[in-house]
């Protein structure tokens, strides 16, 4: 914004700005105030005397040359026009006519071309103010003739000291650690926080504290938190679960609790590169004696698995199976329990044993059966394997190349090789119907006939050719042919399932 104040001290003034951000940033606050600024009597001015007729005007909303418009609800071009005739008007009370259109980006493409027309040739004594939250909306002849000034999300602290203000000027009672929790739930938006607060001052029955607030949110405890990390921490997976069953019967939001976890493992990570780290949650403070539980990159995986788990939730069957699901792939995916020292003991010389050791040597796990000698109807296999998915696509368009003892070898077109992140899971499925261990490997290259989808392909064509081939031969089809010039359709032939008759 220090540019904005510079025009604004200088006079050296744009035609038009382009304010963007979030919802709740301060865009319509801050094109009021410019407004101000450009009209104050001791102006223009980065800072407006408020006292004057036009600061008092702009601010109670009555000032006639600051004209408003909401271009989510005047969307169409006859309206955009009819408001700008009036920019070759001069102001009627103050120095510059304001026009602030609010959602700017909402405009039809003919309202842009109108608007753009006077954007081209601006009259000296018109500014335009525009606001949107999506910039990318706004066609770039205009986005050309902007001064573009970008709002970014409110920092909570910021947040936090805002709703403080407000309730130490409303003499209202609330709790200083209840303000935290308002901030970031509003993830940047001022506007959001207030309205949360009004939420909270309703819930807790004209107080703010924390534990309603926290109960209105569903956010979760750090006490809970805690309990998580140390049952991953110590790979206690029943206490784990036993730890999302608990937020599922207090109705705590998975989301939030994912989103917790992901900020933690963020912090441990900072706190484990950068010991004096500044701005780190207390939770990672007291966690401070793990952040040797895990490696470096394990905490890499962990902050990614925490991550990707937020945008899979709404495709889990519940969220509270994908919440478990989560907990379970972080558990799965870290190193296993640490290993105890063994207490220090005092140094012996070493002695040969006198005795052989004749403890018999510990029995051999059995092995898996071997495979067959040969494998030679590999379409016969694919039906067995009963696949589903695109792990049976991947088994359907692969073609037989041999197989060397536990090695099975396939080919696979170039066309077919998004298909192959599924070769593991082809790879278990024949495992499991052959009882042995295997190998497979899969080779990119030029198709051969061979697959099982090509065969059914080469099946299914020529019992169509035989469909047309009978059609062809049908008395009937012969006469509509003759007598009345019909045509036969061959795409719309299908061929009978095998064992019906016509």
């Amino acid at each position: 914004m220090q540019a904005l104040r510079h025009a604004l001290r200088s006079g050296r003034l744009h035609q038009a700005y382009l304010l963007t951000g979030t919802r709740g940033v301060g865009k319509t606050t801050l094109a009021r105030l410019m407004a101000r600024g450009l009209n104050c009597e001791q102006g223009p001015t980065d800072v407006p005397c408020g006292h004057c007729p036009a600061c008092i005007g702009i601010e109670e909303g009555r000032f006639p040359d600051l004209l408003e418009v909401d271009a989510a609800t005047n969307t169409r071009v006859e309206e955009m026009r009819e408001l700008l005739e009036n920019t070759q008007y001069l102001p009627v009370a103050g120095r510059f006519k304001v026009y602030l259109i609010d959602e700017v980006h909402m405009l039809s493409r003919s309202a842009f071309n109108a608007m753009l027309k006077t954007l081209e040739e601006p009259p000296p004594h018109v500014k335009f103010i525009l606001a949107t939250t999506d910039p990318q909306k706004v066609p770039v002849t205009v986005l050309s003739r902007c001064l573009q000034f970008s709002l970014r999300p409110l920092p909570p602290a910021q947040i936090a000291d805002r709703l403080r203000h407000v309730l130490e000027q409303e003499q209202l009672s609330f709790e200083a650690s209840a303000l935290p929790l308002l901030a970031a739930a509003a993830q940047g938006s001022l506007r959001d926080a207030l309205s949360l607060l009004d939420q909270a001052l309703a819930f807790g029955g004209g107080e703010v504290r924390q534990e309603p607030v926290r109960a209105m949110l569903g956010t979760l405890e750090r006490s809970a938190l805690l309990d998580l990390v140390r049952a991953l921490a110590e790979s206690d997976g029943e206490t784990l679960i036993a730890c999302a069953d608990t937020l599922a019967e207090h109705s705590l939001s998975f989301d939030h609790a994912l989103q917790e976890l992901a900020v933690l493992f963020h912090d441990l990570a900072l706190l484990q590169a950068i010991p004096k780290a500044p701005a780190l949650q207390d939770s990672a403070r007291e966690l401070g004696a793990w952040r040797e539980r895990w490696p470096a990159s394990t905490l890499q995986l962990l902050y990614q698995i925490t991550v990707q788990a937020r945008r899979d939730l709404p495709f889990a069957p519940d969220e509270r199976a994908g919440f478990r699901m989560a907990l379970l792939r972080l558990l799965a995916f870290q190193p296993g329990p640490p290993v105890p020292l063994p207490a220090p003991s005092p140094v012996v010389p070493f002695a040969h044993p006198t005795v052989p050791d004749l403890a018999p040597a510990p029995a051999a796990a059995p092995q898996r059966a071997r495979l067959p000698p040969a494998i030679d109807d590999w379409a016969g296999l694919v039906e067995r394997l009963q696949l589903m998915g695109m792990t049976h696509e991947l088994a359907r368009h692969v073609e037989w190349l041999g197989m060397t003892q536990h090695q099975i070898r396939l080919r696979l077109a170039r066309k077919f090789a998004h298909l192959l992140p599924y070769q593991e899971n082809l790879r278990t499925g024949l495992e499991s119907v052959l009882d042995c261990d295997l190998r497979l490997s899969i080779e990119l290259g030029d198709e051969e006939g061979t697959s099982v989808a090509q065969q059914e392909a080469q099946t299914q064509a020529q019992a169509h050719q035989r469909a047309l081939q009978t059609l062809a031969q049908d008395p009937f089809t012969q006469a509509v042919r003759d007598v009345l010039g019909g045509t036969l359709v061959e795409s719309s032939v299908k061929p009978l399932p095998q064992g019906e008759k016509s």
